[in-house]
């Protein structure tokens, strides 16, 4: 894998992979944490998402005929990419290669 430069960047397509590709796992009443690639640098990642009891996760869609997600309390998590893997270009004291987006959570 390529080393991808860091750059803080986002992209509606992010979400769209992210939902596709990641895994939601229930870790106790309110907590939750999402696995998988990023969808730019392809790293794997762990994002916590705490606060409520949750059902699933689907992307941001702006102007979109996509699916539409279950009926419930729907919420925003904003993700970032996490990853610990070296980027060109990142800080000292930075992490993940900069990408981020935004995806729709379901909550009972």
């Amino acid at each position: 894998m390529s080393l991808v430069p860091y750059e803080e960047i986002h992209q509606n397509e992010y979400a769209e992979e992210a939902a596709q590709r990641f895994t939601f796992i229930r870790l106790g009443s309110g907590t939750a944490e999402l696995h998988g690639p990023c969808p730019r640098c392809g790293h794997a990642i762990r994002v916590p998402v705490v606060d409520g009891v949750y059902k699933t996760f689907w992307p941001r869609r702006r102007n979109s005929a996509g699916p539409t997600p279950p009926s419930g309390n729907v919420r925003t998590e904003d993700v970032i990419c996490t990853c610990q893997e070296e980027h060109p270009g990142r800080q000292e004291g930075q992490f993940g290669c900069g990408a981020f987006w935004s995806l729709e959570i379901t909550t009972s």
